[in-house]
């Protein structure tokens, strides 16, 4: 299941230069059917009162995210299966807020990654913060503030 995130009450800034993602069973650097190399964002998503880092993979390269550049994220998701055992986060494309005008890393097929299948599938970030349903109860507004 994908969990759609309004993303207009958060702030993301980039927490480390994007890295390949590698293939979990071979190794090798993840690419679409394209040809375009896999790359995991790290991101601070922020809502003013808490924080938390989400990471994700965009198709293409992505030298323009710099660690400390504000951006603004397109088509995030939550996504879960299995019971809510393997959880994800997925985004359509990362924008710069400060210069890089109107430039969008879209995923592999304009999709967003999680949950697709074909040149999209098995390109998901996992998020390893294990208090991942808060900050997206908080995300999208379920929880009112206060505790952490």
């Amino acid at each position: 299941m994908r969990f759609p995130i309004d993303t207009s009450q958060l702030g993301f800034t980039v927490a480390s230069p994007p890295i390949p993602a590698k293939d979990f069973a071979t190794k090798k650097v993840k690419v679409t059917e394209d040809g375009l190399p896999v790359m995991v964002v790290r991101l601070l998503a922020m809502d003013g009162s808490d924080s938390t880092m989400i990471k994700f993979n965009l198709a293409g390269e992505q030298h323009h995210l710099v660690p400390g550049l504000p951006v603004r994220v397109e088509g995030l998701a939550y996504g879960t299966a299995k019971d809510g055992d393997v959880r994800w986060w997925s985004a359509t494309g990362v924008v710069p807020l400060n210069g890089g005008a109107g430039h969008v890393a879209p995923a592999s097929n304009g999709s967003p990654v999680a949950g697709e299948q074909g040149a999209a599938a098995g390109t998901r970030g996992r998020n390893p913060i294990g208090a991942a349903r808060h900050s997206v109860a908080s995300a999208v507004g379920e929880s009112s503030g206060g505790e952490g």
